[in-house]
This record gives C-alpha cells, structure tokens and sequence, in this order.
C-alpha cells in the first residue's frame, strides 16, 4: 500500500487503528516532535465545472503535525478539529518511510489492509442501499 492509500485508509476510517499503531510506534523508537499538532486555516479551491476555472471556495478548519524518527519526517494533515489523529498521522508516516524494517511493520500493514477492506464493504452496502432508490424515468407510463 502505498502512503496516499494509507493515509486515505487511516484518516478516513476507525481512529483506533491509527491510534494503536501510533502507540506502538512511539514505544519502538524516539521520536521527535518537530511542530506539534495546531489547527489551521486553509483555503479550499475547487474547479468551476462551466469555464474550467480555479476559484477559492473558503476556508477550511484542519490540524497539522511534523514528526522526526531516526533521519525522516512524518507528516499529518486532517480536516477539522483532530489534533490527535493529525499526530498519529504525523508518526506512522515517519515509520513507513524510514525504510527501517521495525519489527511489528507487517502486522500495522495488516491492520491497515483490514480497516481498507472493511471501508470498502461499507461503500458497497451504502451504494447497494443507494441503489435500491434509483428511479429508471425510461420505464414510466406518460399517461398517469
């Protein structure tokens, strides 16, 4: 898994995950806290569908944090007001790109394997239910 699928899987899922990995990671190695989780104004821009134009839309709410393990930096972003999902965030991304084999790296991919497994049966069953309401505005008498 690559680092935008699990930083997708991580901030987008079950907060525990990520918070049992982080507090594993912070038992197995040092860890430098370089700018500690802060929230933060950010502009949203977004792309208007007529002219194909880039304009900002507003502001958003989200929480920052940088990290330091060993020589590598992790970072971690989130929308709104989670200071400590942006500091797991910050820590687990410091631990996969150290490119150190820690010893419990292959059961915090499986863990994130699983999370990403579980969100994607979520999205099937919402899209199932989703599914059962479409109207086929093809198959309707004129008449009524």
């Amino acid at each position: 898994m690559n680092r935008y699928e699990r930083t997708r899987v991580l901030a987008g899922g079950d907060p525990g995950v990520a918070q049992a990995i982080a507090a594993e990671i912070e038992q197995a190695c040092d860890v430098e806290v370089l700018d500690a989780p802060r929230e933060e104004l950010v502009m949203v821009k977004v792309r208007e569908s007529a002219r194909n134009s880039l304009f900002y839309l507003g502001e958003a709410l989200m929480c920052s944090c940088r990290v330091r393990i060993a020589d590598t930096m992790g970072f971690g972003y989130v929308l709104g007001s989670k200071r400590n999902a942006a500091y797991n965030l910050a820590l687990i991304d410091a631990a996969f790109s150290s490119g150190e084999a820690f010893e419990r790296m292959s059961k915090w991919e499986q863990r994130i394997e699983k999370e990403a497994r579980r969100q994607r049966e979520k999205q099937a069953k919402d899209r199932a239910l989703i599914e059962r309401t479409r109207v086929d505005f093809s198959t309707m008498d004129g008449d009524a």
